[in-house]
């Protein structure tokens, strides 16, 4: 586990860089859809868990599985962050773009605390679903990567 958490060390400060862009961008008054155009996490999330997977794989040398877990801990950790910059904007009452209703559920009508939740764990679940597939790719897609340096 200690040797996954070394591997991932520059995915996830990737995560908290566009988890304090996010949070700047809304201190800011940006919209959501100008947030996600320069720091979406579930965008970086994907690439990551594409290109990483593929990283670990052929310098490495994780099976598809080791890749998976690595890709995995990257997500858990972008989706916590999420998950809980949703129930502290919510239990503060402050407005962020963690709580905003149309991040949160697509729609601009206002939604409650508990459907926030609820909405960000099925999301949390969701993207670790959609990361592992994603990364089962990039780690087919990493025997593509030279192995050896080419002249």
């Amino acid at each position: 586990m200690k040797e996954k958490l070394n591997f991932i060390r520059l995915p996830l400060l990737l995560v908290f860089i566009f988890f304090v862009g996010r949070l700047a961008f809304g201190a800011a008054g940006a919209s959501p859809e100008e947030a996600n155009r320069v720091f979406s996490m579930v965008t970086l999330q994907l690439h990551l868990a594409f290109l990483w997977s593929a990283v670990g794989r052929r310098y490495r040398g994780y099976g598809i599985g080791g890749s998976i877990q690595a890709i995995v801990m990257i997500t858990l950790v972008s989706q916590t962050l999420i998950w809980g910059a949703t129930a502290f904007s919510y239990l503060a009452g402050i407005d962020t773009l963690f709580s905003d209703p149309t991040m949160v559920a697509g729609s601009p009508e206002a939604i409650s605390f508990g459907y926030a939740i609820l909405a960000r764990g099925v999301g949390l679940v969701g993207n670790c679903v959609l990361a592992s597939i994603a990364g089962a790719l990039g780690w087919l897609a990493g025997g593509l990567i030279p192995a050896e340096k080419i002249p």
